[in-house]
């Protein structure tokens, strides 16, 4: 289950980010996706939550920084991309780290957020999973909410996904067989999808273009002289 859920949440996230374009990349999160692969901005960086231990990581993507979620050391308005992978789970106030990730983008500046569904079967499963995942101890947010956090900022979702309709499976056979879970799913229960997917963008009102006045005075002063006899 937990092969298909990165499989699922990595191409979600590789079809949002390869045609966003800038100078500054972050991913932010405990995840092992490789959220920025598909993009082509030069300065990618990646940030942890926590020390992360050296078997969650490979080398090549071990975290640049561990910082607070309340307070990132990145200077405000100079990110052009911010991925949020499971990193809203791992936060005792989530709402703060989406206000800062308001903070920190640009205007037009792009927001990926990858989560749990509070609202799903895998929800159900948590507390009695013989194994640690779903994760029973971390705090899931549902779409609705984050919808609402955005609304309240500068951030405007453009795009959502969501999947993983079946319910945890210990064998790949029981995840063969409920396959058909997926589409009946997508149709019928759209809304209880185990993983989702939002893309928000900042945006900033602009300026109200005003005539100006002038315009009109200088062409009537213009036909003025042309019509003055010599």
């Amino acid at each position: 289950m937990g092969q298909c859920l990165l499989n699922l949440e990595q191409g979600w996230i590789d079809s949002q980010v390869q045609d966003t374009f800038g100078y500054e990349a972050f991913q932010i999160g405990p995840s092992r996706l490789d959220a920025l692969r598909n993009n082509r901005i030069l300065n990618r960086r990646r940030i942890s939550l926590f020390a992360p231990k050296a078997a969650d990581f490979a080398v090549e993507d071990q975290p640049e920084l561990v910082c607070s979620p309340t307070s990132l050391p990145i200077e405000s308005e100079s990110a052009d991309l911010l991925v949020l992978a499971h990193a809203l789970e791992v936060c005792q106030d989530p709402h703060a780290l989406v206000r800062e990730a308001d903070r920190i983008l640009i205007p037009e500046g792009r927001l990926v957020v990858v989560g749990l569904n509070p609202m799903s079967l895998w929800s159900l499963h948590r507390p009695v999973a013989s194994v640690r995942f779903p994760a029973a101890e971390l705090h899931w947010i549902s779409t609705g909410r984050l919808r609402d956090w955005c609304r309240l900022l500068d951030l405007s979702v453009e795009a959502g996904a969501m999947g993983m309709y079946r319910p945890v499976c210990q064998t790949q056979r029981g995840l063969d067989r409920l396959e058909w879970m997926e589409s009946a799913g997508g149709r019928w229960w759209p809304a209880l999808g185990a993983a989702y997917c939002i893309t928000a963008v900042k945006r900033r009102a602009g300026m109200r273009l005003l005539s100006a006045k002038w315009k009109k005075t200088q062409q009537s002063s213009v036909g003025q002289v042309i019509g003055r006899p010599v």
